[in-house]
């Protein structure tokens, strides 16, 4: 309760301060659009976004190693997830889906997984442990295409997507933030939007069968849920809203309290935009959103926001008592909580 009321108080006086100085921004090591974050703990992070780059800190953002992956060029890596300050998997969004793996601290890399298929699209991927983990791409015929690793991301195998619902027209993941799948084993949630219908993707066994919910977020081209989170197997908070219209706050948020089998409007003090990530402290006490005209913090749940500062980022995550977000031309930051 104290590091509640801590978090609360110390948000409070920056915003009404000055709406910049709760974010600490660090330097720029790259230009590379960042949208991949995996916080390991408060010293070891790791970022990822385009022209194949990959960043490192192994001492809380003091310094920061950059590595551009070879051949990668042309390839914006959307997603990683790291185990540790040597083992991460990285992967790469678009026509072209490409997988690579270190585990020697991103100073070599070596490609586990390839498809190119036509529509395949990549969006992200989650890890229950450090062992089990899903990635998600947009539909190939008509479905979710989903492939999983049981060893730590070395290999990655398809999925069976049978029992999945099919989809509908126009409908597909956003590559916004790497967060549009969570994977808490034996639970797997997958979200996305750009159809009439913004709808969060459930399953309770592992995959074997599925169900499907209609969220209150906004549906169009563009439009729906670019990322959720869940505090336990029950509640959870979308986010997402327009991304053309990053000012409108209109159908933006919704939270959930029976493991997205429904969805409640936050229709009052929602976030103040269109949001791209959504993330929790581990003790669900504080949860915060971030997007291209600010980011917001809740203290109940996603029941209601209120305003951060107008820093944009793509991303961020949470680690002990930190939490850290990328964005666009190597923007890095992090809040001490």
């Amino acid at each position: 309760m104290f590091l509640k009321l801590y978090i609360l108080f110390a948000l409070t006086i920056f915003q009404n301060d000055n709406p910049d100085l709760n974010w600490t921004k660090h330097n720029r090591v790259t230009d590379a659009h960042l949208r991949g974050l995996s916080v390991v703990n408060d010293d070891v992070v790791w970022a990822s976004g385009t022209q194949g780059t990959v960043i490192k800190t192994v001492d809380g953002g003091e310094k920061w190693s950059v590595f551009a992956v070879p051949g990668c060029e042309n390839l914006d890596f959307r997603d990683i997830y790291a185990f540790d300050a040597f083992n991460a998997v990285v992967l790469s969004a678009g026509e072209i889906a490409k997988f690579y793996r270190t585990k020697d601290g991103g100073n070599s890399w070596k490609l586990v997984y390839e498809n190119t298929s036509k529509g395949i699209f990549f969006d992200g991927m989650d890890f229950t442990n450090n062992k089990e983990g899903i990635a998600y791409s947009d539909p190939i015929d008509g479905k979710w295409f989903l492939v999983k690793t049981i060893d730590g991301g070395n290999t990655w195998t398809k999925m069976d997507t049978s029992p999945l619902p099919k989809m509908l027209s126009g409908e597909a993941g956003f590559a916004a933030s790497g967060t549009g799948l969570i994977y808490k084993a034996p639970h797997i949630w997958i979200t996305g939007g750009g159809s009439d219908k913004a709808r969060v993707f459930h399953s309770s066994d592992d995959g074997k069968s599925w169900s499907v919910a209609d969220t209150p977020l906004q549906t169009g081209e563009g439009k729906g849920v670019f990322s959720f989170c869940f505090m336990d197997k029950n509640n959870g908070v979308a986010v997402g809203g327009s991304y053309v219209d990053s000012e409108n706050k209109q159908g933006n948020c919704a939270t959930s309290s029976d493991g997205g089998a429904t969805w409640q409007l936050v229709d009052k003090n929602q976030p103040a935009g269109y949001r791209s990530c959504v993330a929790a402290s581990a003790d669900s006490e504080l949860i915060v959103a971030v997007g291209r005209n600010g980011s917001d913090y809740s203290t109940d749940l996603g029941k209601t926001w209120t305003f951060i500062s107008s820093d944009a980022y793509y991303t961020c995550k949470f680690g002990q008592n930190k939490i850290w977000a990328t964005g666009k031309g190597g923007k890095i930051g992090s809040m001490d909580l």
